[in-house]
């Protein structure tokens, strides 16, 4: 679970702290700066996965185009750091199974450009540290106030020293993988083309590994109707792409892991349900391997009795049925970030969507003696509706549930270099709660005003 995000030099951020909860929505409008958000959430994971150059391939726009461009020129450098709470006990790919002693953990990374050749430019990675959050310094989970069985079964602190740290050394920088159960190694760093973490392919080293794992799974979810209509093949993955091409596949798996003689449909069936709520007039959902072109396909049988191929669905009512199968698939962990879900949903029903969104996370004050302690889920969405804005706010302006962010852009002035630059700024809507996460961060930010939430909600009428 990332519970904060720092970013420095990349597309439009300079110098932004960003407070997360496990459901958090961010609403601003179009080039706020919503998307570049996720982009650096990508950028992480990717680096945790890739080496440098291809964790940039993948990114929107071309990889100089990452670093932050200002009046005075290009950033050389963007720097990244996120605090996360990882899951408390972590597999490695050959079933090996560890349990942490230390859960709270920062990471910090720095890519620079740097000129390999006269007129040669390569990113590579100048810095990389991996810390230990304190029980006294953890603010996050303070202001969460989680129940004990939470704290209990996910809050471990007993680490006091890095577990990965950059050191400059008479005969140049190394990145030093400290002790972890197994002795620990030092590589130099001078021409670090990928990241430590994305060597640690195994619980040889079970927290950096955990780490790894965490980030492995935020997903930037863009879900593409084209693809969604097309029959899956039997070779598919069934844990859903980020693209949702493999959704077929998903269902049918579903439907196999949760049948029975009484419920032949399994899960399926409380999924059509969730869909006619939102989308009425779906009774039945079908997922099934196709024998003759060994292919799955997903069917929808209406109120009036008629079947309807994936292939004359709407574009939101796939984008909805992905959604909640993701919402009942009991695999589904990490971090999830979905833009503009209100898309293909009637106004009137995207109260109904956003409740059963925020149902997707671990709540950290709700969580019970008798609750399975699960893979940790998040949830980050982005829109520029009103309409979804309201479904988060109780009557008072305040979130009903998790954090509202508001993006929009702000001026710097820098006399240094005699220029004003533009950048995103993220502001929280105040919470009911005194003592929140945001008031007990280390400089309290300026809070979205009521007038700037009743200005966004006036607009809404027009969305309706």
């Amino acid at each position: 679970m990332l519970t904060r995000l720092e970013i420095d030099g990349f597309k439009t951020f300079e110098n932004e702290t960003v407070d997360l909860t496990p459901f958090t929505a961010v609403v601003g409008s179009n080039a706020a700066g919503k998307s570049n958000l996720f982009d650096a959430i990508q950028l992480l994971s990717n680096l945790a996965t890739r080496d440098v150059a291809e964790a940039v391939k993948d990114m929107r726009g071309e990889p100089l185009e990452l670093f932050r461009q200002t009046p005075s020129g290009r950033s050389r450098r963007i720097r990244l750091a996120a605090e996360v709470l990882v899951d408390p006990v972590v597999r490695d790919p050959w079933g090996s199974e560890v349990k942490l002693t230390h859960t709270r953990m920062r990471y910090e990374v720095t890519l620079e450009r740097r000129e390999t050749r006269p007129g040669i430019e390569r990113i590579q990675v100048a810095h990389e540290a991996v810390l230990p959050i304190l029980r006294k310094e953890d603010q996050w989970a303070k202001a969460m106030r989680p129940s004990k069985p939470f704290r209990s079964a996910y809050l471990k602190y007993v680490r006091s020293k890095p577990w990965l740290t950059t050191e400059a050394r008479p005969e140049g920088v190394t990145f030093d993988i400290h002790q972890d159960g197994k002795q620990g190694r030092n590589r130099p760093a001078s021409a670090a083309e990928a990241t430590v973490l994305y060597s640690i392919t195994n619980a040889e080293f079970p927290h950096l590994f955990a780490l790894r794992e965490e980030m492995r799974h935020w997903r930037l979810l863009q879900l593409d109707p084209a693809l969604l209509r097309k029959p899956v093949p039997a070779t598919a993955s069934d844990v859903l792409n980020a693209d949702g091409s493999n959704l077929a596949a998903v269902l049918a798996q579903l439907k196999a892991e949760t049948q029975s003689p009484s419920r032949p449909n399994g899960v399926l069936s409380d999924i059509a349900a969730e869909l006619n709520n939102l989308i009425p007039g779906v009774t039945r959902l079908h997922a099934e391997l196709h024998d003759a072109s060994r292919e799955y396909r997903i069917e929808l049988t209406m109120r009036d009795g008629l079947p309807f191929s994936s292939r004359v669905i709407s574009d939101g009512t796939l984008r909805v049925l992905a959604l909640l199968t993701l919402l009942h698939d009991p695999r589904h962990r990490g971090l999830i970030c979905f833009e503009e879900p209100e898309n293909g949903v009637h106004p009137a029903r995207v109260k109904l969507l956003v409740q059963r969104l925020r149902d997707m996370v671990i709540s950290p004050g709700n969580f019970a003696d008798d609750d399975d302690v699960a893979p940790l889920s998040q949830l980050l969405l982005n829109s520029h509706s009103p309409v979804v804005l309201s479904a988060l706010l109780d009557k008072d302006l305040h979130p009903i549930e998790g954090a509202i962010l508001f993006a929009d852009t702000s001026s710097v002035s820098d006399p240094e270099h005699k220029e004003v630059r533009r950048k995103t700024r993220l502001r929280p809507v105040r919470p009911r709660a005194q003592g929140d996460l945001f008031e007990l961060a280390a400089t309290p930010p300026c809070y979205v005003s009521d007038f700037e939430v009743k200005t966004v909600l006036e607009t809404a009428s027009s969305e309706a």
